[in-house]
Formats: C-alpha cells, structure tokens, sequence
C-alpha cells in the first residue's frame, strides 16, 4: 500500500509519534530523577524512539502521497519541522485532516477503510517499544 486515508494515518502515523514523545519524556524522567541503574537503558530508549519516529516518518510520506504531495517534499517537511518541536504536531494535525487529493491516484487506488486488524497492528506497534524496553531495563 503506498497510499494512507486518515484513519490509517492516524494509527500508524499520529500514534508512534506521540509514542515517540512518551518514550523521550520517560528517558528524560530516568536521566533526571536519579535512579541508580536507570540510565544504562537510555541507549536503548533513545534507539526506540527514533524506530518509532521513523515509523511516523513513512506513515507521513504516504499520507502525503495521499493527498497528492511528493515524497521527498513530505521527508524534508517533516524533519524540518520535527527541528521546530511543536510545529510537527501542526504537520502531522493537517495531514490527519486533510482531504484525499486527487493526484494522489497516481500513487495507486484509495486505500479502503481500516479494519479490525488495522488498529490491532497499531496497538501492537504502540506496545512493542515498551515491551523490548521493559525486557532490556531487567537484562542491563
């Protein structure tokens, strides 16, 4: 599928980037509040994170595909405004409510709507970053 509707934008696209804001925040408790052995984990904190950004970053680039917008126009948007902290969240707002362009035919047929399975995978891709992260804290 090269192509994602906003529902699908939404669970594979705004869902791992607020995981990716969850997962920095939690990194930055366990650097500040001094937790002895908590802060080995933060390699590994920091590696999820940019999984799960880059997990965003191809749900962006197909919503834009989606709504008629090239790839590598959406890539240099987001990762310029990812380097302006909020404004991605004004990026990432417009493209969960944007309509379907019409050039967005090009990239293949509309995608049909999302399913079961669809928001099962995203919950899936939600709790993977935590479930290694928890798995690595009890190993490091």
């Amino acid at each position: 599928m090269q192509r994602y509707d906003g529902s699908r934008f939404l669970a594979f696209g705004v869902l791992p980037a607020a995981n990716t804001i969850a997962l920095l925040l939690y990194g930055l408790d366990l650097a500040t509040s001094g937790s002895g052995g908590a802060g080995r984990s933060l390699p590994v904190l920091i590696v999820l994170a940019l999984v799960c950004l880059l997990t965003a970053l191809l749900a962006t680039v197909k919503r834009g595909r989606d709504i008629g917008w090239a790839a590598w126009v959406t890539v240099v948007l987001f990762w310029v405004t990812l380097g302006m902290g909020p404004i991605l969240l004004v990026l990432v707002g417009y493209l969960a409510f944007a309509k379907t362009g019409a050039q967005g035919d090009r990239y293949g047929p509309s995608p049909g709507p999302a399913t079961t399975s669809t928001w099962v995978w995203a919950l899936i891709n939600l709790l993977w970053p935590w479930a290694v992260l928890a798995v690595l804290a009890r190993l490091l």
